[in-house]
């Protein structure tokens, strides 16, 4: 826990650093920016997993979902040897 706390500082004094070398003007870009950011409640996991549980019942199109799953990997299979090339 010691290290992950350590590389957190060291991010955050990295951030502070970058944040001083801009411009006035950009930093109040910054400010303003993250002032008008709104706050996203803090949801458990849980809470959200269950609350997304039985999302795709009603499709008609999806009957069996572990061969809809299967069908859908393929494609990025072969969607990743055509980037490949």
């Amino acid at each position: 826990m010691g290290h992950a706390r350590a590389m957190e500082k060291d991010i955050f004094v990295d951030v502070i650093e970058k944040i001083q070398s801009l411009t006035e003007s950009q930093q109040r870009f910054l400010q303003d920016m993250l002032a008008g950011r709104e706050k996203v409640s803090a949801v458990p996991k849980k809470k959200l997993l269950k609350k997304s549980f039985g999302i795709w019942a009603d499709r008609k199109d999806i009957k069996n979902s572990i061969e809809y799953v299967d069908e859908l990997r393929q494609g990025w299979e072969s969607r990743l040897e055509r980037i490949k090339g």
